[in-house]
């Protein structure tokens, strides 16, 4: 008899240990993919400019992205924009080489994605001197938008 409640309880024992290792990183949450340009704010006509990011984890770069792909527009024409697929060059730092052409106020949404993570931070940049009057503010709400990926 005292072998089977000897079983017993080391069953018991073993089963709440199994349990507590399972729940225990039930509550934990991903950390955000974050992406952060080393883009200047301002570029003369006709500069041919890296278009660069890097991207991160936890204070950790990540080197293996998934996809990062640099969508460029002017000022109220979204329509019209340019998808330029970024090279990984070190350290989490993934670029693009691209010339503006004419003065304007220009968008830079980088779409990245890495670790089941999907973000989509814009920048704005300023070509030249630009007139005020041409320029378009983009009132998207897709800025800074961080998607979880399904597995």
């Amino acid at each position: 008899m005292k072998k089977w409640i000897v079983l017993m309880l080391s069953l018991l024992l073993l089963a709440a240990c199994a349990d507590e290792d399972a729940s225990a990183g039930a509550g934990d949450t991903l950390e955000q993919v974050e992406v952060e340009f080393n883009i200047a704010e301002t570029a003369d006509p006709g500069d041919e400019l890296v278009l660069s990011a890097a991207v991160s984890q936890g204070g950790e770069a990540i080197e293996d992205a998934d996809e990062v792909v640099f969508e460029v527009w002017e000022s109220g024409d979204r329509g019209h924009s340019e998808m330029l697929e970024a090279v990984h060059t070190e350290s989490g730092v993934y670029e693009h080489t691209w010339t503006f052409d004419e003065e304007g106020v220009y968008f830079i949404q980088a779409h990245t994605t890495a670790r089941r993570m999907h973000v989509m931070p814009k920048m704005e940049l300023t070509v030249g001197d630009p007139d005020p009057e041409s320029i378009v503010p983009d009132d998207s709400d897709d800025a800074d938008a961080m998607h979880e990926m399904g597995h």
